[in-house]
Parts: structure tokens; sequence; C-alpha cells
């Protein structure tokens, strides 16, 4: 959103530095919530870490996309490559078809276009290319999932099944940023799990 790049895997180091931020904070298993590519941080770091993390909130992502390293290396140019006036207009429609409350994906967009387009590109193709799914039987932390209500929702079924303590809700008729198309069911089933498994004192 108009910072710097990084020039190292976004994914791997926020992973790395929440890692650090937890124990130089000396916080004792920290909730966890993440969207999208956070959620996919979030396993990540749960996964790698599981010792440092408290209970684990996923909001619509899986721990793995495709595993495709080609079809990465191509969204990772397609994305790279674009015009100012592709990038516009593809993240325009792209964005915008995640929910079912566009006015509210305006502020949302507006970062988006000001972002670095190589960060951009990169992310993509570390998400694309990096497949947890063998790893998230490691966690030990309980894990709630929730998902939007689409195609994806069973292969994230799949993804998740060696989780040992999870659960996974779908909130009907929603799209990927479900906090917007239904806040209410949202922030019920956050309540309901976070009252199940409570932050540390």
């Amino acid at each position: 959103a108009g910072r710097p790049a990084i020039k190292e895997p976004l994914s791997a180091a926020v992973r790395r530095d929440l890692a650090r931020y937890i124990r130089s904070r000396k916080l004792d298993h920290p909730i966890i919530v993440g969207h999208s590519m956070g959620g996919f941080i979030a396993y990540w770091l749960a996964s790698y870490h599981p010792d440092l993390t408290g209970p684990v909130i996923v909001v619509d992502a899986g721990p793995a996309l495709s595993g495709d390293l080609e079809e990465a290396k191509t969204l990772r140019a397609q994305w790279k490559n674009a015009t100012d006036e592709e990038f516009a207009a593809t993240t325009r429609a792209v964005f915008a078809s995640m929910t079912r409350q566009p006015k509210r994906m305006e502020a949302v967009i507006g970062l988006v276009a000001k972002s670095d387009r190589r960060a951009f590109a990169d992310a993509i193709y570390e998400l694309v290319s990096t497949d947890l799914t063998a790893q998230v039987s490691e966690i030990k932390s309980p894990v709630l999932i929730l998902a939007a209500d689409g195609m994806f929702q069973k292969r994230i079924a799949g993804q998740i099944k060696d989780i040992p303590t999870h659960e996974l809700v779908v909130l009907k008729g929603t799209k990927h940023f479900l906090m917007y198309d239904d806040p209410e069911a949202y922030h019920r089933e956050l309540d309901k799990f976070l009252a199940k498994y409570p932050a540390k004192d």
C-alpha cells in the first residue's frame, strides 16, 4: 500500500517476525487471526511454532492453493508485467468480485492499487507454490476455519483434516471477504470459539 517492498519472501518474513515478536514480548500463547494470505501465515506460524500460539482463527484460507510451480510462475509474470492500466483494472475486477458488499471494498482496492507490483506478484507466487498441508498436523492449538460459501470449502476441508483440534464453519451466502458480507455471523462464530478457548490472562 505504498510502503517500500522488502526483498525476501513476504509470507515467510511475516511468519518469522511474528514468532520473534511473540518471544520478545513474552506473549503467552496469543490468539492468532488471519484472513486470506493472513490465514495462510496463521497456519504456517502455528505449525512451525506450535508452542508459541494460542487459539487460531483462519478466515477463508487453506494451507495450500494449488502447489503448482508452473501456475505460480505464470501468475507472478502476469501481475509483475502488467501495465498500470492492466494492474488497476485487474485488481478492481478481482477484489470487487470477492464480496457482496462492493462499496466496502473501495478502501481495500485503493490500497492494493498502491502496492509494489513486484511484491504483489511475488506474494502470489509464494502462496501458490507453498503447500503446508503435510505440516498442519503439527499444530497444537485449536483452530477455527471460517469459510466462504463457495467452491473452495471442500478443498479447505480436505486440507485441514489432519489438524488435531479444528472446526470448519461455512458462512452461508458469503464470498471471500465474509466479514463484510455477514458481520453478525462472523462475530458470532468468533465469540463462540473464543468462549470455548479463551485467551490466557
